[in-house]
């Protein structure tokens, strides 16, 4: 959860928006510094969440109603990032639910509202990502960084890969296995296939072998 996030779930939960005098006050840092966080959309720990929820008598995090410590992430089962050649989605309904505790889904910033788990498959991101590894996706986060890595769609298919934002308008595509070539994507020219950013891999884990 970014600062931008912080406020959108403060106006869900009627409460309305912290100034950044306010969020000064309760992080005990400068407006500055709570600028500089909006901007670079820095993402806010444990203590500076709990700090917040304690000023306004709230949870930040929507609760299961079964387990307050827990949240419910839904899997789309049938669905895999590719790390390879690609792989073409036909069934995207849900197929269970994957419980993530409180307190890892805000030290990595997500929601239950924004975030699916799908599997990855391949090897070209090895030895980041493994076949077989679960990948939480944030839907929200669709901005290119350099050094994150994202689930995107290419010509229908989906991949994991590492992106990196070269100015003005192209975007690397990475594979972390030397042996899959990076390519360039320039946006100022005609493309003739699709490319779509589905959102950010928050976290990626994997069953010990």
């Amino acid at each position: 959860m970014d600062t931008t996030e912080l406020q959108e779930t403060l106006q869900n939960l009627k409460y309305g928006k912290l100034t950044n005098r306010e969020l000064a006050g309760i992080w005990g840092i400068d407006e500055t510094s709570v600028s500089r966080k909006k901007r670079l959309k820095t993402q806010l720990t444990t203590k500076e969440i709990e700090a917040v929820e304690k000023k306004i008598g709230k949870s930040l995090i929507f609760k299961n109603d079964n387990d307050e410590e827990f949240i419910d992430i839904p899997v789309r089962g049938d669905i895999y990032a590719s790390m390879g050649s690609g792989i073409t989605v036909y069934n995207e309904n849900q197929t269970g639910v994957y419980k993530i505790s409180r307190e890892l889904a805000r030290d990595i910033g997500i929601s239950p509202n924004n975030t699916e788990m799908i599997f990855a498959k391949g090897d070209s991101m090895e030895p980041t990502i493994e076949g077989g590894d679960s990948l939480l996706i944030d839907l929200s986060k669709k901005e290119v960084y350099d050094g994150s890595i994202y689930c995107v769609r290419i010509d229908g298919q989906l991949y994991a890969k590492r992106l990196q934002k070269i100015p003005p308008h192209t975007v690397a595509v990475i594979s972390d296995n030397p042996k899959y070539k990076t390519f360039e994507i320039d946006f100022s020219k005609d493309i003739d296939f699709d490319f779509e950013v589905i959102g950010e891999i928050r976290w990626w884990g994997r069953v010990a072998r």
